[in-house]
């Protein structure tokens, strides 16, 4: 008997089912948006409803199923273990409430269910998000952006990407865009692929920007500067967009130099901030001088749009 290849693994938290959206903010809030609450199930093939809120990427199960993060990577979810359980010893949450578990996946079949729950994103019929084994060409004159929902960060998936690329639709796409926080790229291959020309995305994780690069070699945008620096440490200004898909504790911190870096008639699009913290923000984006434009929501999350106040 041939010996399956073992090519996946998966991480399962297993928690109360109370706290299993908890979880999964955090999860967010630590940047990765690549889990499921539940598991794959492979004998339910899942239908694929574009008007879903979550588009139908899994199968969620009984109760007792965890919240599951699947990588090709087990290092990466090492880390994604590590990170979490810090978050949650700092917060006091019980100790005997939460187990870790990483396990390898060895059954070819799953795999081949796990590539059947991820279907195309679809942003207004103007913006297709791909896994690399779709057809891109029935989506016809769509703007087509291949990303692999195995790497670590930033498939899509999540509201406050998908936030993004609607506000992104809404306003006219500049010449000079900046995507701070960029993580897997996509923001900024979207601004590429809508008619930017002048693209400077950063993070500060060098894992970010490997697979960045890797995403924007796939989509042909490797015209987009791709840098580790610090926002602040970034010399170049004057950019038309800045997009910040980024938790709102540090896009706080960072707002001056956003406000350093956008044109005085540019729009700045705010994103990773929860509904709850909304009224809060704009209150907090008054006394950096910013003026708010509008807002949009899915879910739990929502967007902001401002430009720099003058008076």
């Amino acid at each position: 008997m041939t010996e399956n290849k073992v090519t996946y693994y998966e991480l399962d938290i297993h928690v109360p089912e109370e706290n299993k959206e908890f979880i999964a903010e955090i999860l967010t809030e630590l940047g990765i948006d690549n889990f499921v609450l539940g598991s794959i199930d492979c004998d339910v093939e899942a239908e694929y409803n574009p008007q879903a809120p979550r588009h139908d990427y899994y199968t969620e199960l009984v109760k007792e199923t965890p919240v599951v993060i699947y990588s090709e990577d087990k290092e990466y979810l090492e880390s994604v273990q590590k990170s979490l359980e810090h978050v949650l010893t700092s917060i006091q949450f019980p100790y005997d409430q939460k187990t870790f578990l990483i396990k390898p996946i060895a059954d070819q079949n799953w795999q081949e269910s796990w590539k059947a729950s991820f279907k195309p994103i679809l942003i207004e019929d103007k913006i297709a998000i791909l896994p690399p084994w779709e057809n891109p060409s029935q989506f016809g004159q769509t703007h087509k952006i291949i990303i692999n929902p195995g790497m670590a960060f930033g498939t899509g998936q999540h509201e406050t990407t998908r936030l993004c690329l609607e506000v992104m639709l809404k306003y006219n796409i500049p010449s000079r865009v900046m995507d701070v926080g960029t993580g897997s790229g996509i923001l900024a291959i979207a601004a590429a692929k809508l008619g930017a020309t002048h693209i400077v995305a950063n993070d500060l994780d060098p894992d970010c920007m490997r697979i960045a690069l890797e995403n924007a070699e796939v989509n042909q945008t490797q015209h987009i500067i791709f840098t580790n620096s610090a926002i602040e440490e970034i010399v170049e200004k004057e950019f038309e967009m800045i997009i910040a898909n980024i938790q709102s504790r540090p896009l706080k911190a960072i707002m001056p130099s956003i406000r350093d870096h956008i044109t005085d008639k540019g729009i700045v699009i705010l994103s990773g901030i929860l509904v709850a913290e909304m009224q809060d923000f704009k209150e907090f984006l008054k006394s950096q001088k910013m003026l708010f434009i509008e807002n949009h929501i899915m879910g739990d999350w929502c967007s902001l749009v401002c430009k720099k106040s003058l008076n």
